[in-house]
């Protein structure tokens, strides 16, 4: 793949989805695009850059495109630290506060949700810790742009490598097993968890949020890509609603809205303004 064929499709995808391919990362993209091609029965860039942007067939290969180079890698209760926060200072000053005014209502989103395990993570925290939860309006909103990772979260299905960082009562409690050793999560938990296609790039319009995770995905965004997401949080966040990003990732540098909490080796940004 030559430099200019790089910058074609590096250019396209930072159009359609936001991520920003850096040079270095330039094997992984001609490795995605090669595999395409050969599915499409396209032999050379320029005719598989023409194909992804003429007409409806073109959008919906551009759309698989994406799909297959969102790396989809992650854990239930990844980074331990983050959730204790969620439950010990989170939740505990959200419900303390939305109890004094008689509002039952629970607004999480899980944006780049991949496989399900954040979010189902999110929804054990919240049946673990909320007491009489069944009086609670609680919805977890989990969002990705990838169709088919959805698909494989909203089943529910997992193998038995796919449940690291669970505790074994955390399994025993949430997940049953059927006779092919795949475990299943427990209809108590899916049916706080929504999952919905959204493109980070684009602002889904949504509002109210108390809480949102989204989590080493921003490493894919540029600078000026990362400000912009970070506005459309806290747009969607409600005056004192949080937000958890990856513990590699910071909002230093890309928003003055948010206050950085600290507890116990868990990182979440409070939305001050």
């Amino acid at each position: 793949m030559t430099s200019e064929d790089f910058n074609l499709f590096r250019t396209l995808i930072y159009d359609t989805c936001g991520i920003d391919f850096q040079p270095d990362k330039s094997f992984l993209l001609e490795a995605r695009l090669r595999k395409r091609m050969q599915q499409c029965n396209i032999s050379t860039y320029i005719k598989y850059y023409q194909y992804l942007t003429r007409g409806l067939v073109g959008a919906q290969e551009l759309i698989v495109l994406v799909d297959s180079i969102t790396i989809n890698e992650t854990n239930f209760f990844r980074n331990r630290p983050q959730f204790e926060l969620l439950v010990t200072v989170v939740l505990s000053e959200l419900i303390a506060k939305k109890k004094q005014t008689g509002n039952r209502r629970l607004r999480i989103w899980s944006a780049g949700c991949s496989s399900g395990q954040e979010p189902y993570s999110i929804a054990i925290s919240l049946l673990e810790n909320i007491p009489f939860i069944d009086l609670w309006d609680v919805k977890i909103l989990a969002s990705d742009i990838s169709l088919r990772i959805l698909e494989v979260a909203e089943a529910g299905r997992y193998l038995e490598p796919q449940l690291r960082g669970l505790k074994q009562e955390e399994k025993d409690k949430y997940f049953f097993k059927n006779n092919n050793d795949e475990y299943f999560i427990n209809e108590r938990v899916k049916k706080l968890v929504a999952f919905d296609y959204h493109n980070l790039k684009h602002d889904n319009g949504l509002r109210g949020f108390d809480i949102i995770f989204c989590r080493n995905v921003m490493i894919y965004f540029d600078q000026i890509g990362c400000s912009k997401l970070v506005d459309r949080f806290a747009n969607s966040l409600i005056p004192g609603g949080y937000i958890f990003i990856g513990h590699a990732e910071t909002l230093k540098g890309l928003s003055t809205r948010f206050k950085m909490i600290y507890h116990n080796k868990g990182i979440a940004y409070r939305k001050e303004s």
